[in-house]
């Protein structure tokens, strides 16, 4: 008894259309990638249908199709179209019924981005009974998948089970099983804005220290001297260099891409903790690395890693002026309902300020 684990490799005359279609599907193989959609013309032009006899082509093409080599589709321009289907993924498809069959193409031709049930449906125009079964049967055979898409999260999606799903459907990798990882990205917030912090700001005299009392200078970050760099300087960390030290950092079980550091660095910025420089091209934090660890230390940082509302760390005129949080700032001015000339507040920190000194 012959062997089904592939299609038939029979020797059979030049004419035999059964011969002629294993060649010309031996030929597709060598000619074209494998996502490739290709027409008639591209078929008679191999060189395998004798005299580029059109009905034999279609013969040849419709053995393909039965045995699931080649599968038949309708391009944008409504002329028919061929692309072909792996050994493997053929073997696949022989294994199951009708109706299976037109479920698996159905979310096959969707790729990483899967499908939603509810299409699947109208796509085959199956009863939703026997849908369900099909889909059932291919999970079991593990030729599919369901997948979690963070942005409708009631959707079931599919997919094929050799795939990865993309970036839209995971959320990227800021999200673990289709949840937002906020501890993830909490703590790679901190790890960046402490990193970029270190490479913002100028320790003057620490580079010409000995090697032994540098290093006790840096572990003892309360007592570094800083200032910021001039203007001119171009030290400032880019996407490139933050991401590079992520991956080498071993914080992440994944490599991260530059794509979502920049995501991330955007949101620092957001967040007052970071400001990008020359148009995104490089960053810088707000804070001095002593403050950073100090305010780490002392737990005065909020649910987001930034410095708690109302923390004097890294205060400046703006923020210990009673204007800097005065909640109707908005409404100060000279002869208004709230003005500096009047302002209790104003006075009472200029007093305190003047016994300061």
């Amino acid at each position: 008894m012959a062997s089904s684990a592939g299609p038939s490799r029979a020797k059979a005359s030049s004419g035999d259309p059964q011969s002629l279609a294993m060649k010309l599907y031996d030929q597709c193989l060598s000619s074209f990638p494998a996502d490739h959609l290709f027409y008639q013309q591209d078929l008679l032009g191999l060189g395998v249908i004798p005299n580029d006899d059109l009905a034999l082509l279609l013969r040849c093409t419709q053995i393909l199709v039965d045995q699931s080599l080649l599968r038949l589709l309708q391009a944008k321009d409504d002329r028919l179209a061929w692309k072909i289907i792996a050994q493997s993924d053929a073997e696949k498809l022989q294994n199951l019924n009708g109706e299976e069959r037109l479920v698996y193409n159905v979310i096959h031709s969707t790729g990483r981005n899967g499908i939603w049930t509810k299409i699947i449906k109208t796509r085959t125009n199956l009863h939703q009974t026997i849908m369900n079964r099909c889909l059932k049967s291919l999970e079991a055979k593990n030729y599919v998948k369901s997948v979690r898409n963070v942005k409708y999260p009631s959707r079931k999606i599919y997919m094929l089970s050799g795939l990865q799903p993309s970036e839209e459907i995971t959320g990227g990798a800021w999200f673990t099983d289709g949840v937002l990882d906020a501890d993830f990205i909490r703590g790679l917030s901190g790890w960046i804005e402490h990193w970029v912090s270190a490479r913002s700001w100028n320790s003057p005299g620490a580079e010409d220290q000995p090697k032994g009392k540098k290093r006790k200078l840096q572990a003892d970050d309360s007592e570094t001297q800083y200032i910021p760099y001039l203007s001119s300087y171009q030290g400032h960390p880019t996407t490139a260099d933050i991401t590079k030290a992520i991956n080498g950092s071993g914080l992440t079980p994944v490599t991260m891409d530059e794509g979502s550091i920049s995501q991330l660095l955007q949101m620092l910025c957001y967040d007052g903790r970071l400001v990008s420089l020359r148009d995104g091209a490089a960053y810088r934090s707000v804070k001095k690395p002593n403050e950073i660890s100090l305010q780490r230390d002392l737990g005065l940082q909020g649910p987001d890693g930034g410095a708690n509302e109302g923390s004097a760390l890294g205060s400046n005129g703006m923020t210990e002026a009673p204007c800097g949080q005065c909640p109707v700032f908005s409404l100060c001015r000279p002869g208004g309902p709230v003005n500096a000339e009047n302002c209790e507040y104003f006075d009472e920190w200029l007093k305190s300020s003047a016994l300061s000194f």
